[in-house]
């Protein structure tokens, strides 16, 4: 099926690029028509221009979580990452009355992460929390990270709005969103990114207080995660996820991980 997925949305790519290349072609010609219905048409170009390029964007993010991304992993410093992103963000979330923090734990070290790409999961979730704010006119995001010898553990907690009780179980599903303007491609990519780093993605979320997102890495390539916290299925999407090892009728407790990790990060930093 990911095949199939991957080659139709190939297919749809290429007439994509085809078309926009043709509407660009045509904007320049009407940039120099100073006559009323030049400039009507220039109006109309640029708006079914701004259509196309977003399909074409929807594609690509499709494309990639249907055949998955080719990681080139190095030993990252997360920390400093993590600082990073946070500094990229803050201005917007300033601009939306939303105080944002970070919070390391202990001494994290490197991670082997595809840096580029763990960094666009990350500005997801954290983009994806500070609009979780807005509506409430302002509020608090707050990033802990913790590592111990099980896991490397990231909270991503907001107080936002929360998720309705009815659209938790498809938050992760592709082209669902409930934002105007969404391509409802961000959480399943950021899923898909994390997933493919070894790790796992969770949520617990109480409407009108708050959301946290949680991600569970491996201390290096290629750790048993699944070993770590087992709980007997039924799994749901927002908490618990089924074991890689389908053999097994288990599931990765996701939230109970992360939270270890965090307190034990926390006693080691006393």
């Amino acid at each position: 099926m990911g095949q199939l997925a991957g080659g139709f949305a190939h297919e749809v790519k290429n007439p994509l690029s085809t078309i926009r290349l043709h509407l660009e072609l045509m904007e320049e010609d009407f940039e120099s028509d100073d006559s009323e219905g030049g400039q009507r048409n220039l109006r109309k170009s640029r708006l079914i221009l701004k259509e196309v390029r977003r399909l074409e964007e929807i594609v690509q993010e499709f494309l990639k979580i249907a055949r998955g991304h080719d990681l080139k992993q190095t030993a990252v410093d997360l920390a400093a990452s993590l600082s990073d992103l946070v500094e990229l963000v803050r201005p917007e979330a300033d601009s939306k009355g939303v105080t944002i923090n970070l919070r390391i734990s202990n001494k994290i070290g490197t991670v082997l992460l595809d840096e580029n790409y763990f960094h666009r999961a990350m500005l997801n979730l954290v983009q994806n929390a500070i609009i979780a704010c807005e509506p409430k006119g302002g509020g608090d995001v707050m990033i802990e990270v913790g590592r111990n010898s099980m896991a490397v553990g990231i909270a991503i907690t907001d107080t936002g709005v929360g998720i309705p009780d009815g659209v938790r179980e498809r938050i992760f599903r592709p082209y669902f969103t409930t934002r105007a303007g969404g391509t409802g491609m961000g959480l399943p990519m950021a899923r898909r990114i994390i997933e493919e780093h070894g790790g796992y993605l969770a949520f617990d979320s109480v409407e009108g207080q708050g959301t946290r997102f949680m991600i569970m890495l491996p201390i290096s390539s290629g750790d048993p995660l699944t070993q770590i916290v087992i709980t007997p299925r039924p799994t749901t999407a927002s908490g618990r996820f089924k074991s890689v090892d389908e053999s097994e009728d288990v599931a990765v407790d996701v939230p109970a991980v992360v939270n270890r990790v965090l307190a034990d990060s926390r006693e080691d930093g006393e």
